[in-house]
This record gives structure tokens, sequence and C-alpha cells, in this order.
């Protein structure tokens, strides 16, 4: 058995033991001949009163994802009449070098994810294979940083599975997408690494309940105030999105005062006779 390495070039030459005969002139040890093989081919060299030694010649790039053995059958005869022969088979086996990086199965992944998910919330797989063996072929997975270190993002990666999930709140208000960049690399003593990118999308929900800001114009109201009179200026906000950022603004009914939604002001709907107190309720 001989072992090659998938990094050894075309032209690259092997000796083999030759082969004895104890016979002497003609009747010694004449010639070898092989069996065809695409990847290597016989050669002998006359080496004195050794005779002649046998050479494999690597004629074809080796690849040990395509073929990771080869058998070889050398056959050695005499020059006798008739001639005696004896055949070996060679095995050679191809080593492997770190030739091929990680591929990727996707190279953008999606997600939607809502903004209240718990830590540990998981959002999907990111796998990568690699056609080399041993620790050549063994994939780790990272989350590339743009500073060294640990990644600021709020997830986590398994660096053995790929696995993807949430490491820390997450916050519509403050970040809907999320853009992470995905690396696997080999253990090749010389890493090779490619890598995806991962796009997760925050959902909002309704967390954060509407803020009320309330100018008073005045801090007191003649009760022959006319009607229209602007007696207050209200500003609603809310953080949500969508739905759950519209607000409706609500009064009293047997309150003396209208609500109006404005980009102005609102007017007061009756006179007022007494002073009253302002009671809003929102929804």
């Amino acid at each position: 058995m001989h072992q090659s390495g998938t990094s050894v070039w075309i032209g690259s030459r092997f000796q083999l033991e030759g082969a004895h005969d104890l016979d002497v002139g003609i009747n010694s040890l004449h010639s070898y001949k092989m069996i065809h093989n695409q990847y290597f081919r016989l050669e002998t060299e006359e080496f004195g009163e050794d005779g002649k030694v046998p050479f494999l010649i690597l004629q074809r790039q080796l690849d040990r994802e395509d073929k990771a053995q080869h058998v070889l059958q050398i056959t050695a005869s005499d020059g006798g009449k008739p001639p005696k022969s004896s055949t070996i088979n060679i095995t050679i086996v191809v080593s492997d070098v770190n030739d091929n990086p990680p591929i990727c199965s996707k190279q953008k992944y999606t997600v939607t994810v809502k903004e209240d998910a718990p830590i540990g919330t998981f959002l999907l797989i990111v796998n990568a294979s690699d056609a080399d063996s041993g620790a050549n072929g063994e994939i780790e997975y990272s989350i590339r940083s743009k500073f060294r270190g640990l990644s600021s993002e709020p997830f986590d990666l398994d660096s053995k599975t790929g696995r993807l999930s949430v490491k820390s709140k997450l916050d519509f208000e403050e970040k809907q997408l999320y853009e992470i960049k995905v690396v696997a690399a080999d253990k090749g003593a010389v890493p090779l690494s490619t890598h995806c990118n991962v796009i997760v999308t925050v959902q909002d929900v309704n967390d954060n309940p509407p803020e009320i800001d309330i100018t008073s114009l005045s801090g007191r109201i003649a009760e022959n105030a006319p009607l229209g009179t602007v007696v207050a200026l209200m500003a609603v906000t809310d953080r949500d999105s969508g739905l759950n950022g519209e607000v409706t603004c609500t009064i009293a009914t047997d309150l003396p005062f209208d609500l109006k939604q404005s980009l102005s002001n609102a007017p007061i709907n009756k006179e007022l006779r007494i002073i009253s107190i302002l009671i809003f309720t929102f929804f």
C-alpha cells in the first residue's frame, strides 16, 4: 500500500520495490507491465547490478473527493521460454489535503420574528458542506462582526450546528431589520471559508401605550367663553407601527367640551357656566 496526497503534481515519480529472480542471464527478470490506469503509467530504469527498477509516474491530477483509492496490477516477467511471471496488486490511498472550501446551501436566508420573542427562540439553521475529509471537512459557523471579538447582534449562532436563535431582547421601534453575515470555515491547518447572508425582519407587536402631551392655553375659562374657544392643545403619539400605532381619543359625553382631531385646535361645543375638569380616555 502506498499513500499519496492530492497535492502531488503531474509527473511526480514514485519508486517501487523491484522483483527478485534467482535465475541469471536471459532467464532473469526481463520486464514489468501494468494494466492500463488513467492516473498512473509504469516506467523502468536500469540500476546496474540491481537490474531494472519500476517507477510509477503520475499522469493525471489526483482528487480524493473523486476517487480515494487506486488499485494497480503490475506483472514482472523473466526472459525465459516460456516466460514465467508474477503479479502483484498495489493499492494507492490518496490522502486528503484542504483543497475544497465550504459551500453554503443558500447564499441568502430570510426569517421574520416578533419583537417580543423570548430569548432562546429558534430562528433557522445555516447549513454548509465541505467535500474534504477529517478536520479539513469539519465546519465551524460564526457571525462576522465589523469589530474584533464577539458580535453585538442580538442573536446567537451555534458554532457546530449553525442554529440561529434570539440572544437578547428585540425592539421593533429601535431596529426593524438585521443583515447578518455568517462565516462557515473548515478546520484545516490553513482554513478555507465562505459566507452567506441572513436577513432577520423584526415584526411589531402592540407593546407601547400612547403618550399624551397636553398644553393648557389658559388656567381658567370664563363661563361666558364663546363656542369654539380653544382651551387646550393635546398631542398623542404611539411608538408602535401600523394599527398598533393608530390612536383613538375620546372624551366623556357628560362634559361641556368637544374633542376634535385637527391640525389646528379643538373648539368648545357649548356655553360654559362653570369651570369643569377635563377627563380624557384613550384607546
